[in-house]
């Protein structure tokens, strides 16, 4: 952590929306404190972040809100009309929160927060820091400590957001007191709605580097509180193929996929790291198919004797059942149908890459990327990284390094392969039915798949020569239909 110096800090309170927010509460007789996260990554960083918290003592926030959105061109968004609490976005992208203090006194309302190192204040128009609970401190040593119990379980959300904002500032260590408190209570977390439940999560997957944060947070017992499809899993043991048991398998798929992510090709990587929604990336959701992928696996566990190994376990359509697990799961916890339907993909198809790659044709490469379309990187790369979980004694390192180099090259050979993946149609639905004679069906979808390919191998390439194809082809069993 920097120090603010003095040129900094007067860049801070020259900002236009600070100055802003200054001049109004003055002109409303009140006065103006940034707050909270502001606070705090300004001290991480030294600059001013885009999202900023401010409250306010003897002045309105519905009021300062509103009069700062029409004079100032913003956009007015009510958050918690109960608390006063409001927000105005700008076009540029910075986005001010208003509140008003608790009690209409600062000391009281920074008593409440959450952690130390929330209860920062800056006094806008001195640059004084206001810090009550030695926040500043906690930062600078890259300690994470509740301000009280009691205000961790007022809103029970907040036993999340520890190891959430841990992650944020990549803190060093949580305060042993803060992790009894989520260890003893952890179950109150869904007296909290589930949207807030699940946006606060997927923040922290967001985050490039979790996994020590995520893995503190299964210490507590609290993953298994928002996932108690893993608790089952921790039943089943080491295997042939997989060294670990299958929870601690599954928690070592988070860690490989943020070790794994900088071996691969520059546009997997920009691909998986752009935003899906604005509160999650890609690699977030990434991380949640790796959390899910295998937990249908309890539900599907046998045995077989094996010719070479003897007995061994077996998880014959662990895949498809875990697909309708996390289904489920999505749903309690509402997530959008977008996301739901991402993660139901990933954990569908977290086993098929290894059936391809450079040994394979390119017909059958071509037919995997069709399959999986613009997800195709952040399929291989959670097959990659359970791979990579997977190392028992029955797999050779000659075969691990195979399979190693041939998820990389399907992310690399999808990159040059995109051309052809985007080419346009040559036909359309309407065509193939005009020029077969045939109606609508399931069938029109297999022919223009099969067209597809034809044109992707470079069978055909323009309008006629796809339907002269098509007639020799299809001719004669269409006009049967």
């Amino acid at each position: 952590m920097k120090s603010l110096t003095p040129s900094e800090l007067e860049a801070v309170l020259q900002h236009p929306v600070v100055c802003r927010v200054r001049d109004l509460s003055g002109r409303m007789g009140g006065s103006a404190y940034m707050v909270g996260g502001a606070v705090r990554d300004l001290l991480l960083t030294g600059e001013l972040p885009l999202d900023l918290d401010f409250t306010l003592i003897n002045c309105q926030a519905d009021e300062l809100a509103k009069t700062l959105a029409d004079e100032d061109a913003g956009h007015l968004v009510p958050l918690d009309w109960e608390f006063g609490i409001h927000r105005v976005v700008f076009d540029d992208g910075i986005v001010v929160d208003l509140a008003n203090a608790l009690d209409n006194d600062l000391h009281v309302d920074l008593a409440r927060r959450d952690l130390t190192i929330n209860a920062l204040a800056l006094n806008v128009e001195t640059g004084e820091l206001v810090d009550l609970f030695q926040g500043q401190t906690d930062l600078e040593t890259g300690l994470i400590r509740m301000v009280s119990e009691f205000n961790l379980l007022d809103d029970p959300l907040r036993m999340l957001r520890v190891f959430r904002i841990a992650a944020t500032v990549q803190a060093k260590r949580i305060d042993e007191a803060t992790l009894a408190v989520v260890r003893q209570n952890g179950a109150q977390i869904w007296e909290s709605a589930a949207e807030r439940v699940q946006y606060e999560f997927l923040r922290m997957l967001s985050v490039e580097t979790c996994f020590p944060y995520l893995k503190a947070m299964a210490d507590c017992g609290l993953l298994e509180v928002l996932i108690p499809d893993l608790t089952p899993m921790r039943t089943i043991g080491s295997s042939g193929f997989h060294h670990l048991g299958l929870f601690d398998h599954t928690m070592e798929l988070v860690r490989q996929a943020e070790c794994l992510i900088d071996e691969c090709p520059a546009k997997t990587q920009a691909w998986v790291r752009q935003p899906f929604t604005p509160s999650v990336t890609r690699f977030g959701l990434i991380k949640l198919g790796c959390l899910l992928h295998d937990i249908g696996k309890p539900a599907t566990m046998g045995t077989r004797e094996d010719a070479v190994h003897g007995q061994r376990l077996t998880f014959y359509g662990h895949e498809e059942v875990g697909e309708q697990m996390a289904d489920a799961l999505l749903k309690r916890w509402k997530v959008s149908n977008e996301i739901r339907a991402h993660i139901k993909k990933l954990i569908r198809w977290h086993l098929y890459p290894c059936q391809f790659g450079p040994d394979a044709a390119r017909k059958s490469n071509l037919k995997f990327y069709r399959r999986m379309g613009e997800d195709t990187p952040d399929v291989v790369l959670l097959a990659l990284a359970d791979r990579h979980s997977a190392c028992g004694d029955w797999l050779s390192q000659e075969d691990f390094d195979a399979s190693h180099r041939a998820h990389l090259w399907l992310m690399e050979n999808y990159e040059a392969e995109e051309p052809v993946l985007q080419q346009p149609r040559l036909l359309n639905g309407n065509d193939v039915m005009q020029t077969l004679n045939i109606d609508p069906g399931p069938h029109l979808k297999e022919m223009l798949d099969a067209l597809q390919e034809a044109q992707q191998l470079n069978d055909i390439s323009t309008p006629e020569e796809a339907k002269a194809w098509l007639l020799n082809r299809y001719g004669a069993s269409a006009a049967i239909e």
